[in-house]
């Protein structure tokens, strides 16, 4: 197939220059009498030139047809490659990211999403534990970092999750990555990997709703349930001993929110083709009715 192009173009060139010998000639006497009392006396061999020149062109672009056809399909088969080696090769599920705001009802969403669709669901916090637990080498690294206080580079993390997007059970029912890229040097990294995202789901809600959310929020230091004031109110039993953290704060949780907005509004150009806005403040049915639309076209 690469080479027909070419060859008809060679095959036009020729046919062209057969025909501005040939058309003369053939015309009748009679015709080219005709055609001489009309006043066209280089009418015989004009349609020979003119289609020499069409074939000509035509030929010149058959060719350039064929160069830039071959440049894209090298192109696309070698992004295809490295999509593949970037998730072990034979990857069938979809990976497929998820993120929002503090207290915008993720968690709740995930497990939605895990039990309507069986993704695989994955979190950075996840995947150190394990690593870490099962002492391989990414987690003996990250330990060193985790025991002493500081944060794990991005670059191990990147390391880490694409350890885990390798292995079988994600690469047979496809992934929820939870909470990941959390910054644009890691959706750089991801880029970079050939790692492809199907599908970026963005849960938008207003940063005074979420301080509200926040600040209603109760522990209970004794189960560790997470009560809320107004949207799950506590038992009257439990009430006197659960805490208010101070992570809960509406100073701490706006501080966080400017973080996550800087972080987000770096990380969603690398997917701009993938994301996909829907609107958290409504109830989580509803707003898990918003992420089966994102979802339908996988």
């Amino acid at each position: 197939m690469r080479s027909s192009f070419p060859v008809l173009a060679a095959g036009l060139l020729i046919a062209c220059k057969s025909l501005l010998f040939v058309v003369p000639s053939a015309a009748p006497r009679s015709v080219a009498k005709a055609l001489k009392q009309d006043g066209i006396n280089s009418a015989a061999s004009q349609p020979s030139f003119d289609a020499c020149s069409l074939a000509a062109t035509a030929a010149v672009a058959l060719t350039a047809a064929a160069v830039a056809s071959r440049r894209s399909v090298t192109a696309a088969g070698r992004q295809s490659k490295i999509v593949r080696q970037a998730r072990g090769g034979d990857a069938k599920g979809a990976l497929v990211v998820i993120a929002g705001p503090p207290a915008a009802g993720k968690g709740t969403q995930c497990e939605k999403i895990k039990e309507q669709y069986g993704f695989v669901h994955i979190s950075t916090g996840d995947i150190l534990r394990e690593n870490v637990k099962n002492g391989t080498e990414l987690g003996l690294k990250a330990k060193g970092f985790m025991d002493s206080g500081a944060l794990v580079p991005s670059e191990l993390i990147v390391d880490l999750v694409k350890d885990r997007l390798t292995q079988d059970d994600v690469k047979e029912k496809g992934c929820l990555l939870d909470g990941f890229p959390r910054a644009p040097d890691q959706a750089q990294a991801m880029v970079d990997a050939g790692i492809k995202v199907d599908k970026f789901l963005l849960i938008e809600v207003p940063d005074d709703t979420l301080v509200e959310r926040g600040c209603g929020r109760r522990l209970d230091p004794e189960t560790g349930d997470i009560y809320h004031l107004k949207f799950k109110p506590p038992p009257e039993d439990v009430v006197e001993r659960l805490v208010h953290r101070s992570d809960d704060q509406e100073e701490a949780i706006r501080s966080r929110l400017k973080i996550y907005h800087e972080q987000i509004d770096g990380i969603t150009p690398f997917f701009k083709d993938q994301v996909y806005r829907l609107d958290g403040t409504s109830k989580p049915d509803e707003v898990f009715g918003l992420v089966t639309n994102g979802l339908s076209d996988l």
